[in-house]
């Protein structure tokens, strides 16, 4: 007995392809960067000022190349994106840091914590640059020090530097030379369309980045708030930001036809009350849905969902939009999820007592998913009989199985400002920061770091 997943129609993603395709042909797109609306142009896209026009063909060509699957290698680290597994990744550009409720700005010593806490966590399979904006490391030394020290503290793979063209380039050449590889898919970039269809200068320059250097690109386009920078129907939202992506995906293939993407959609619900975001909204779960279903139309890796919530304590909305945020996510099968553990505040905060709180809400949701296994075996009828009625079943064989069977959450309130939580979460964060054990950087390793960082700024 398992939850059957079952949400959209064939039909329902043709539409919003066919859609897709007549608005960036007929509407357009507005292309801030000039290399980018000369590729467009140099395969037969009229490009009009900043405005490309992009021809159906065009687009069904790239979606062609485009694999199904791929995985990211480093020396000690393989994952798989694609084929049915799910790639669990950490909180990505928070700036502020949360504990005991006490809320403070993100500071180094901060971004190394949750580096070491991140490599260390069998649940996620990658490390990231931006899971923090150290504050008290200098604007002209943070994009090296973001990199290098996520490089240091850990050997699973890991994001680029999106900034530009530039700090693109500067990024994965550095991962090719820290690790020797100028073969495998080392890391990912993540860039974003704006809304209502556009492209930055930064964005269509780093897509040409990843497609130069043959390293794999995240395309998403999460900016559209509806009755603002989108239309106000949920689906003309997500049909608008479809067709970014879209163009997107389409500059990656031109660049490097091949080139692994994923299909990213991180696009939450408005609040029309207050013009922001609502990512405790039933529509952001459901744009999350409808994302995993256009990656599966398209055969394409999909990134989506997150274990989001607009709260900035841990409370009641805390737990019910992480729990719908994770759910849908998980049972809609995405390929890749960001923002698996510690997320709140809308994405601006790092929880370290909710990062804990959520590797327990995320096994939580996972076993709900996978049902109840109903056979002679699980049924066991034999031991019904045998007890009979009026009978027990105490014994040390049946407290193994429940054990194995059951898991409670574990972290209960006892008292009403949460101290015996915050307690509780505190020594698990404590001592698994005690017990770090980093990768073996070669003496190669040591001195790239070293000449490519002030010591000052060496953690």
């Amino acid at each position: 007995m398992k939850l059957r997943y079952s949400f959209s129609d064939p039909l329902e993603c043709g539409q919003i392809h066919e859609y897709s395709l007549d608005i960036l042909k007929n509407t357009g797109i507005i292309i801030y960067s000039p290399r980018a609306r000369d590729l467009f142009a140099s395969k037969g896209a009229k490009v009009d000022g900043h405005k490309a026009f992009i021809p159906e063909k065009m687009v069904e060509e790239a979606l062609d190349t485009v694999p199904s699957s791929f995985y990211l290698k480093t020396s000690e680290r393989k994952v798989t994106i694609g084929e049915g597994d799910l790639c669990k990744l950490p909180i990505y550009g928070a700036v502020y840091v949360s504990r005991n409720h006490q809320v403070s700005l993100g500071k180094r010593k901060n971004f190394i914590e949750i580096s070491k806490l991140n490599h260390s966590n069998d649940l996620l399979d990658m490390s990231c640059p931006y899971i923090l904006e150290p504050s008290d490391i200098p604007i002209d030394y943070r994009e090296r020090y973001r990199m290098l020290m996520t490089l240091k503290y850990s050997d699973k793979p890991t994001y680029s530097i999106t900034q530009n063209f530039r700090t693109a380039k500067w990024s994965i050449d550095l991962t090719k030379k820290f690790y020797d590889d100028d073969e495998n898919y080392l890391l990912i970039g993540n860039v974003n369309l704006s809304s209502p269809i556009m492209m930055g200068q930064g964005t269509g320059d780093v897509i040409i980045a990843h497609g130069l250097e043959n390293q794999p690109i995240m395309i998403a386009c999460g900016s559209g708030l509806s009755g603002l920078t989108a239309p106000p129907m949920p689906a003309s939202n997500y049909l608008l930001n479809n067709a970014a992506v879209l163009s997107g995906i389409v500059l990656s293939q031109i660049v490097q036809p091949g080139l692994p993407v994923i299909y990213g959609f991180p696009l939450f619900a408005t609040n029309p009350y207050t013009a922001g975001i609502a990512m405790g909204e039933a529509n952001t779960a459901l744009f999350t849905m409808m994302a995993a279903e256009m990656g599966r139309f398209y055969d394409i890796p999909s990134r989506a969902g997150g274990n989001f919530t607009d709260s900035t304590i841990l409370d009641y909305q805390s737990g019910f939009e992480s729990f719908m945020n994770l759910f849908s996510s998980l049972f809609s099968g995405v390929d890749c999820l960001m923002h698996t553990l510690g997320t709140d505040n809308g994405m601006n905060s790092f929880n370290y007592n909710k990062y804990i709180m959520d590797e327990y809400l995320f096994q939580l949701v996972e076993r709900y998913i996978n049902g109840l296994d109903i056979n002679d075996v699980t049924m066991m009828p034999e031991e019904i009989h045998k007890t009979g009625s009026g009978g027990n079943y105490i014994n040390i064989r049946n407290l193994k199985l429940i054990r194995k069977q059951y898991k409670p959450y574990p972290f209960f309130a006892k008292d009403q400002d949460l101290q015996s939580v915050f307690k509780q979460t505190d020594k698990i964060i404590e001592e698994r920061l005690r017990n770090y054990v980093g990768p073996t950087l070669t003496k190669e390793q040591n001195r790239i770091i070293e000449e490519s960082l002030p010591e000052v700024y060496i953690d």
